[in-house]
């Protein structure tokens, strides 16, 4: 077997040991053996022992021990930084391979030479779809979202799709994402300012260079979505609110920023007013509450 890296399969985990568990149990036993892999696992500095239970159940895995908890973008381009795999596979610690459809995703994007980024059908844990691709956030979209407007925006989410054909997209989950290594060559790695819409920003700096990005179904993942998310709410909320702004800063006229700054903070008062009004009722509705109050405060 040659030396040669084809594929370094990086996933980031912070306090999910038992999905990591199923997550590197799933990459080994579904990989085709021919396909040479390297996994590297960055932990945000996890305290339910995950990187002793990495160690000890699957020492073939290069592990990088974070101190602190850098994000999700930051630990990814720590990966990045030692990948020797002629392709990336990010894949998060809750997603778990079901079967060897994995390989013809790899083969396509090899095959296709003209795909930057590539992603498979996500399914949730009860194998309904999970939603993991879509088109980039315009202001219409992110007004609709922020309101409980859905129905007015089923363009953004594909809805005219069946979901069982391989299609362009602007952009697709960051949960299981394959790239190129010299992708990064001409559009640099995930932008460590952004959590949550890093995998958005990630496609849009691929498209901006007339590079594809495809949806491929014919290889299906699972995502226990948002194991690690879970773990703090207040922050998950805070990065939904204040990334799409920092997009916007980044990508479009100082006009548009400030439009999204604006529906953004009428959203969070909103529901800050809403949510605290049902509090008493539920638990759900309290760290909501919490939660919007934290992100509230980092307006001023």
């Amino acid at each position: 077997m040659s030396d040669k890296v084809d594929i370094s399969i990086v996933i980031v985990s912070y306090n999910v040991r038992e999905f990591v568990h199923n997550c590197l149990k799933s990459v080994y036993e579904f990989f085709d053996k021919t396909i040479v892999k390297e996994v590297i696992l960055v932990d945000n500095n996890s305290n339910d022992n995950t990187v002793e239970f990495v160690a000890k159940e699957f020492p073939e895995v290069k592990i990088i021990k974070n101190t602190t908890n850098n994000g999700f973008p930051i630990a990814n381009n720590q990966a990045f930084e030692i990948c020797s795999g002629e392709y990336i596979l990010m894949l998060n610690p809750d997603a778990e391979l079901i079967n060897t459809s994995i390989n013809k995703l790899f083969y396509y994007l090899k095959e296709h030479r003209d795909i930057a980024i590539i992603g498979p059908k996500v399914l949730n844990t009860d194998r309904s779809l999970q939603q993991s691709i879509w088109r980039f956030p315009t202001i219409k979209y992110i007004f609709a979202d922020s309101f409980y407007l859905r129905f007015l925006i089923k363009d953004k989410y594909y809805k005219d799709k069946t979901f069982n054909e391989i299609i362009d997209v602007d952009s697709v989950s960051g949960s299981v994402l394959m790239f190129r290594k010299d992708l990064m060559d001409s559009i640099g790695m995930l932008d460590e300012n952004l959590f949550w819409i890093e995998d958005v920003d990630f496609c849009f700096k691929a498209k901006k260079k007339n590079l594809r990005v495809v949806y491929f179904p014919e290889t299906t993942v699972v995502h226990h979505l948002g194991k690690s998310v879970l773990k703090n709410y207040n922050v998950a909320y805070y990065n939904k609110i204040f990334n799409y702004i920092k997009y916007y800063k980044k990508h479009y006229s100082a006009f548009k920023y400030v439009v999204v700054w604006c529906i953004s903070f009428v959203q969070v008062l909103y529901k800050l007013i809403l949510f605290w009004i049902l509090a008493p009722f539920n638990k759900v509705s309290f760290l909501k509450a919490k939660a919007t109050f934290y992100t509230f405060k980092k307006f001023f």
